[in-house]
């Protein structure tokens, strides 16, 4: 269904661009510019040592974006995504074996994108490519709560139990093709299909995600 979603909306990006086409250029350079987006990954599955692994569902997410149009082709800027993939992980024990667990992750992408808009005018497919973190959260506890009190001026004292979780940040690095159409109200609209590889380290696991994403936009001046 999603992905029905994305294709119907890169179509319409397409047919907005038959007036497009000819013009001249856009007036996107030396200009800041600002997005906000819809997002979904699409399932992942990895596996490791003795038997473990993890797969993560589908899942779709926001994010936003923020880059300055250098001229009418490049432009450099940060990207930043948050999606919460249900994962099954499952584990090698030495009590009970192998042993799978069920849950929700929270995940957090950031990178610092180029990207080359390959024509000068209002319409133009592009290329991007970038790095920067990806941080998992795995919201499994780690170990057993903390508790906490405090004096509440409505409530009185209360107390509460905090958790810590499995979680780690990594190196990751992505690239993406795309289209994007400029209204002539400074709006625009981006859809692209992108690959995210995150490093896993001395595990030797390096997940990939597809990311598919639509963007609407404002040049900022």
């Amino acid at each position: 269904m999603y992905m029905k979603v994305f294709f119907t909306a890169i179509g319409l990006i397409a047919l907005l661009a038959g007036n497009a086409v000819s013009a001249a250029s856009s007036d996107r350079s030396r200009s800041w510019e600002a997005t906000i987006q819809v997002l979904g990954t699409g399932s992942e599955s990895r596996n490791g040592e003795n038997g473990s692994g993890v797969d993560f569902d589908s899942a779709t997410g926001w994010g936003f974006g923020v880059a300055y149009n250098f001229n009418e082709h490049l432009a450099v800027g940060f990207d930043g995504a948050f999606v919460k993939p249900k994962y099954t992980a499952t584990f090698n024990t030495d009590e009970d074996g192998l042993v799978s667990l069920r849950h929700k992750a929270s995940v957090f992408n950031g990178q610092l994108n180029g990207t080359w808009n390959i024509m000068k005018g209002p319409f133009t497919p592009f290329l991007q490519l970038g790095m920067g973190w990806t941080h998992i959260d795995s919201n499994v506890a780690d170990g057993p709560p903390v508790t906490g009190c405090w004096w509440d001026p409505w409530w009185g004292y209360v107390c509460s139990n905090f958790y810590s979780t499995y979680k780690d940040t990594r190196f990751s690095w992505g690239a993406g093709a795309g289209l994007r159409y400029e209204f002539q109200n400074r709006m625009f609209v981006k859809g692209s299909i992108n690959r995210v590889e995150i490093d896993g380290g001395n595990n030797a696991v390096d997940p990939k995600f597809d990311l598919w994403k639509l963007e609407l936009g404002w040049k900022l001046n």
